[in-house]
Protein backbone atom coordinates (compact mmCIF):
# COMPACT_ATOMS: atom_id res chain seq x y z
CA UNK A 1 0.00 0.00 0.00
CA UNK A 2 1.38 3.29 -0.78
CA UNK A 3 -2.01 5.79 -0.11
CA UNK A 4 -4.43 5.94 1.83
CA UNK A 5 -5.29 6.97 5.73
CA UNK A 6 -3.40 6.39 8.75
CA UNK A 7 -3.49 7.27 12.72
CA UNK A 8 -0.18 9.29 13.50
CA UNK A 9 1.09 9.29 17.26
CA UNK A 10 2.07 12.90 18.28
CA UNK A 11 4.87 12.82 20.10
CA UNK A 12 4.30 15.68 22.16
CA UNK A 13 0.89 14.99 23.79
CA UNK A 14 -0.39 11.31 22.96
CA UNK A 15 -2.77 12.06 20.93
CA UNK A 16 -3.56 10.43 17.48
CA UNK A 17 -4.60 12.21 14.52
CA UNK A 18 -5.76 10.83 10.99
CA UNK A 19 -3.12 11.69 8.28
CA UNK A 20 -3.40 10.96 4.55
CA UNK A 21 -0.35 9.49 3.14
CA UNK A 22 0.96 9.15 -0.19
CA UNK A 23 4.24 7.89 -2.02
CA UNK A 24 5.57 9.71 -5.01
CA UNK A 25 8.58 8.34 -6.28
CA UNK A 26 11.09 8.17 -3.13
CA UNK A 27 8.93 10.48 -0.59
CA UNK A 28 6.25 9.81 1.55
CA UNK A 29 3.90 12.68 1.81
CA UNK A 30 1.53 13.15 4.44
CA UNK A 31 -1.97 15.30 4.68
CA UNK A 32 -4.55 16.32 6.51
CA UNK A 33 -6.97 15.61 3.93
CA UNK A 34 -6.94 13.67 0.83
CA UNK A 35 -5.54 15.92 -2.29
CA UNK A 36 -7.78 13.89 -4.85
CA UNK A 37 -10.78 15.03 -2.95
CA UNK A 38 -9.76 18.42 -1.00
CA UNK A 39 -8.51 20.94 -3.43
CA UNK A 40 -7.29 22.06 -0.02
CA UNK A 41 -5.51 19.63 0.64
CA UNK A 42 -1.92 20.80 1.69
CA UNK A 43 1.24 18.53 2.50
CA UNK A 44 2.33 19.00 6.34
CA UNK A 45 5.49 16.58 6.04
CA UNK A 46 7.83 14.94 3.60
CA UNK A 47 10.07 11.92 4.40
CA UNK A 48 12.26 10.66 1.63
CA UNK A 49 12.12 6.71 2.35
CA UNK A 50 15.77 6.54 1.14
CA UNK A 51 16.68 8.06 4.10
CA UNK A 52 14.91 5.48 6.11
CA UNK A 53 16.80 3.36 8.75
CA UNK A 54 14.07 1.12 9.19
CA UNK A 55 10.16 0.99 8.13
CA UNK A 56 8.46 -2.19 10.30
CA UNK A 57 5.63 -3.55 12.15
CA UNK A 58 5.31 -2.76 16.03
CA UNK A 59 5.20 -6.12 18.18
CA UNK A 60 2.18 -6.69 20.35
CA UNK A 61 -0.35 -4.53 18.06
CA UNK A 62 -0.85 -5.85 14.53
CA UNK A 63 -2.01 -2.36 13.40
CA UNK A 64 1.14 -0.50 14.36
CA UNK A 65 3.52 0.42 12.34
CA UNK A 66 6.82 2.04 12.56
CA UNK A 67 8.85 4.21 9.89
CA UNK A 68 12.44 5.15 11.64
CA UNK A 69 14.72 7.52 9.70
CA UNK A 70 18.28 7.73 9.72
CA UNK A 71 19.46 10.76 12.54
CA UNK A 72 22.98 11.92 13.56
CA UNK A 73 22.87 9.83 16.85
CA UNK A 74 21.35 7.37 15.32
CA UNK A 75 18.34 7.36 18.28
CA UNK A 76 15.07 8.73 16.72
CA UNK A 77 12.36 6.55 18.00
CA UNK A 78 10.50 6.97 14.43
CA UNK A 79 6.91 8.03 13.50
CA UNK A 80 4.46 5.29 15.12
CA UNK A 81 1.78 4.78 12.48
CA UNK A 82 -1.55 2.64 13.61
CA UNK A 83 -3.65 1.03 9.71
CA UNK A 84 -7.28 0.10 10.18
CA UNK A 85 -6.10 -3.53 10.18
CA UNK A 86 -3.73 -5.53 10.55
CA UNK A 87 -3.75 -6.68 6.90
CA UNK A 88 -3.39 -2.83 6.17
CA UNK A 89 -0.79 -2.13 8.51
CA UNK A 90 1.13 -5.47 6.86
CA UNK A 91 0.04 -3.92 3.29
CA UNK A 92 1.98 -0.52 4.59
CA UNK A 93 4.92 -1.89 5.48
CA UNK A 94 5.35 -4.28 2.48
CA UNK A 95 4.79 -0.92 0.42
CA UNK A 96 7.18 1.37 1.54
CA UNK A 97 10.15 -1.21 1.97
CA UNK A 98 9.28 -2.01 -1.64
CA UNK A 99 9.56 1.32 -3.19
CA UNK A 100 12.36 2.47 -0.79
CA UNK A 101 14.85 -1.07 -2.00
CA UNK A 102 13.28 -0.16 -5.18
CA UNK A 103 15.05 3.57 -5.45
CA UNK A 104 17.80 2.45 -3.22
CA UNK A 105 18.79 0.06 -6.36
CA UNK A 106 18.69 3.37 -8.51
CA UNK A 107 20.78 5.27 -6.54
CA UNK A 108 23.13 3.42 -4.50
CA UNK A 109 25.18 6.16 -3.38
CA UNK A 110 22.38 6.78 -0.80
CA UNK A 111 22.85 3.27 0.79
CA UNK A 112 23.81 2.77 3.90
CA UNK A 113 26.92 4.35 5.24
CA UNK A 114 27.85 6.59 2.82
CA UNK A 115 23.85 7.78 3.55
CA UNK A 116 24.37 8.55 7.42
CA UNK A 117 27.96 10.38 6.11
CA UNK A 118 25.92 12.47 4.18
CA UNK A 119 22.99 13.04 6.70
CA UNK A 120 25.70 13.89 9.47
CA UNK A 121 27.16 16.56 6.74
CA UNK A 122 23.82 17.91 5.73
CA UNK A 123 22.20 18.36 8.87
CA UNK A 124 25.27 19.62 11.21
CA UNK A 125 27.47 22.60 10.39
CA UNK A 126 30.66 21.96 12.18
CA UNK A 127 32.24 24.75 13.30
CA UNK A 128 35.97 24.91 11.81
CA UNK A 129 38.47 27.73 13.81
CA UNK A 130 40.05 29.64 10.71
CA UNK A 131 42.61 31.43 11.43
CA UNK A 132 42.34 34.77 9.82
CA UNK A 133 45.42 37.38 9.00
CA UNK A 134 45.22 40.92 11.05
CA UNK A 135 43.15 43.42 9.95
CA UNK A 136 46.02 45.91 10.29
CA UNK A 137 49.49 44.65 9.91
CA UNK A 138 52.08 46.53 12.00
Amino acid sequence: MTQGWVLRKVKQNDKWVRRWLEVNRHVLYSYQACPAESAQARVINMLDLRKTKEIKLVEGDSTLFCIVPISADNAHPGYLMRADTPQMAQEWVAGLNKVRDQELEKSPLEHEGRQMEETICCCIKRRRSVEKAPLVSG
